[in-house]
């Protein structure tokens, strides 16, 4: 019974159910990729039926671009609070980098999905759009103004942020992978943990001038 409540209702309270769809099928397109993702299993796992997707959504393609932006969104939040902030230059980039690192470490099911897209498992034609880039561009802004403020060292911004992005899709994904034992050496906390610091000193240490090494707040 509760299954038909979602499924004749989605006109009525209908944003959880919507919620619940795109979180079902990050999971999917995280695990199964684009082209293995089967709407019926996402509908099973909320627990309506598949037609009641296309109350939401008109294709799967849509959803997948959904998926992404409910991404993009949290990611656009933890830096823009932190662009705005009045606090130390390097304060803010550690709140940014610590809820950037909280977001992959409480969803890597969105790391994955882009991962699997740098490989070609993305709906036929997909072009992606120009937000990632807008993003990236604001993050790059951020630091730039640092540099030019003298809090930061002149390294290449853009390069460093993308370093960061990388590093820390690989420590969450693909590290397990190539080295289990680190993996299972420290619980899902500690590792978020250890690849917290490790993340934070390798860009301190980056963008602290030498003049100024431990004088940056």
């Amino acid at each position: 019974m509760g299954g038909m409540s979602l499924v004749t209702a989605p006109e009525h309270g209908g944003r959880g159910t919507r919620d619940a769809i795109v979180a079902a099928a990050a999971r999917s397109f995280a695990d199964n990729g684009y082209r293995g993702t089967r709407l019926h299993a996402i509908a099973g796992e909320v627990g309506i039926q598949k037609a009641s997707i296309f109350h939401y959504f008109v294709s799967k393609e849509q959803l997948y671009r959904a998926v992404l932006v409910e991404s993009r969104g949290q990611i656009e939040a933890a830096i823009t609070r932190f662009v705005a902030d009045q606090g130390g230059w390097l304060a803010r980039v550690h709140g940014m980098l610590d809820a950037y690192i909280d977001l992959v470490a409480a969803h890597p099911e969105q790391t994955k999905i882009l991962l699997r897209q740098s490989l070609g498992d993305a709906p036929d034609g997909y072009v992606a759009d120009h937000e990632s880039d807008r993003l990236l561009a604001l993050a790059t802004s951020f630091i730039e103004e640092g540099q030019r403020s003298g809090a930061f060292a002149p390294v290449d911004a853009e390069t460093l942020l993308l370093g960061v992005v990388g590093m820390v899709a690989f420590l969450f994904t693909s590290a397990p992978i190539v080295a289990p034992r680190w993996a299972t050496d420290l619980d899902h906390e500690g590792r978020v943990e250890q690849i917290r610091r490790h993340v934070l000193s390798f860009v301190e240490r980056t963008l602290t001038p030498e003049a100024t090494t431990g004088a940056v707040h």
